[in-house]
């Protein structure tokens, strides 16, 4: 794996091994992912958590198809917490698996959105 930043839709992460997620009893975002190689990696899922330690394990859903699909890395980027933009050409934008899914709360609205910008991205 890479300690390159990561961005998802211009969004700055943080790249953990994929069991380190139940340290951060923090609200963020979280995306289960797999290291493609070639400085890129694959989002199988991405969700919004007010506690990414309590969401973001295995008692999730997600957490078996996502193993299935390979996945060895959790993306993270802290809500409230201050993130610096990286430089133009110095990130690396996350591809999205066709069966990736987006929770990011009751809002549909806000998930028609974040759905279309996948989609347009994939």
């Amino acid at each position: 794996m890479t300690t390159e930043h990561t961005t998802l839709a211009g969004v700055p992460f943080l790249a953990l091994y994929h069991h380190d997620g139940r340290f951060l009893r923090l609200p963020g975002l979280f995306a289960f992912a797999r290291w493609k190689g070639g400085g890129r990696y694959q989002v199988l899922h991405l969700e919004l958590a007010e506690d990414i330690a309590w969401a973001a394990g295995p008692g999730h859903p997600r957490w078996g198809w996502a193993l299935q699909a390979r996945m060895d890395t959790l993306l993270i980027h802290l809500l409230g917490a201050a993130h610096a933009l990286p430089e133009p050409g110095q990130s690396v934008e996350a591809d999205w698996h066709p069966d990736a899914c987006v929770a990011l709360g009751a809002d549909e609205d806000a998930l028609a959105a974040v759905t279309l910008l996948v989609t347009a991205q994939a």
